[in-house]
């Protein structure tokens, strides 16, 4: 039927005319459609968390530190605002929990944000609120308005430390899910790792830390978890950091270290 055939073939190109789509098919301009992208292959994972710990913590000793960044939320009655930060990281030879320095920054959206900037070496920590000085923490005393923000940055701080809080209890943790997943394009695994706080307690050696983990256990938690998203080359990517705060308030901030290799120097601060 001549007519018909007229009919459908100007349907068909009234279609294509403007986006030259609609009555085209695989082979049908000559070319011959192209194979699916593979799929990247999966990294291999670790199910014991003692391994994982081991070798995360010796590629991070061979890099020594990284830049690394902060964003997240606080939350308290209520109300959420963001916390963002950035400094570094550096990774501690013999073993020792590593140097921090940041700048931690937190408060409601278009308001200006309060700030304190923190360096952590070894067991000594020092504050600067503001545009303040620098003061040793439990030296030198800071006034209420300020405390609460610096309690904030000291627990942030405490928390960039990638394995921080699973290396200590290598027998008190296991690894929860291990799932395939990317940083910035970058292949990894995302590991969640949980803490048992009543075997954690029972290897703790040092009084204090013990006493602290018996605190969390008497008031209702008997496990911690922590996340931390792992490449190829053991290399930590992310971290997430996620804490209830003496005041009530709940933190949950990523940490992405972004510079690992990087020469990293962290110093006491010059005080004033």
């Amino acid at each position: 039927m001549p007519g018909r055939r007229a009919t459908t073939l100007l349907l068909c190109g009234a279609v294509l005319a403007p986006g030259l789509t609609g009555c085209a098919w695989p082979g049908s301009f000559g070319d011959t459609p192209a194979p699916p992208a593979a799929a990247p292959a999966a990294l291999p994972k670790y199910y014991d968390p003692a391994p994982l710990v081991t070798d995360v913590r010796a590629r991070t000793r061979l890099d020594g530190g990284s830049t690394l960044s902060v964003a997240g939320t606080l939350t308290h009655d209520g109300t959420t605002v963001p916390v963002t930060g950035d400094g570094a990281l550096r990774v501690d030879q013999a073993g020792d929990a590593p140097a921090v320095r940041l700048l931690l920054r937190s408060g409601p959206s278009g308001a200006v944000a309060q700030s304190t900037e923190i360096i952590r070496i070894g067991g000594r920590t020092w504050l600067r609120p503001g545009d303040g000085g620098w003061g040793e923490a439990g030296r030198v005393p800071l006034p209420p308005e300020l405390m609460t923000h610096a309690t904030l940055a000291a627990n942030v701080a405490a928390g960039v430390d990638p394995l921080g809080a699973v290396a200590r209890y290598p027998d008190a943790v296991l690894v929860a899910a291990a799932d395939d997943d990317a940083v910035d394009g970058t292949p990894t695994v995302h590991y969640t790792l949980v803490v048992d706080l009543v075997r954690a307690a029972a290897t703790e050696t040092d009084p204090a830390r013990r006493a602290a983990l018996q605190a969390q256990q008497r008031a209702g938690l008997t496990r911690l978890s922590a996340e931390i998203w792992v490449d190829a080359e053991r290399r930590p990517l992310r971290s997430r950091v996620r804490q209830q705060l003496p005041d009530g308030a709940a933190l949950d901030v990523l940490v992405r270290y972004d510079g690992w290799g990087a020469p990293i120097t962290i110093e006491p601060p010059v005080r004033g």
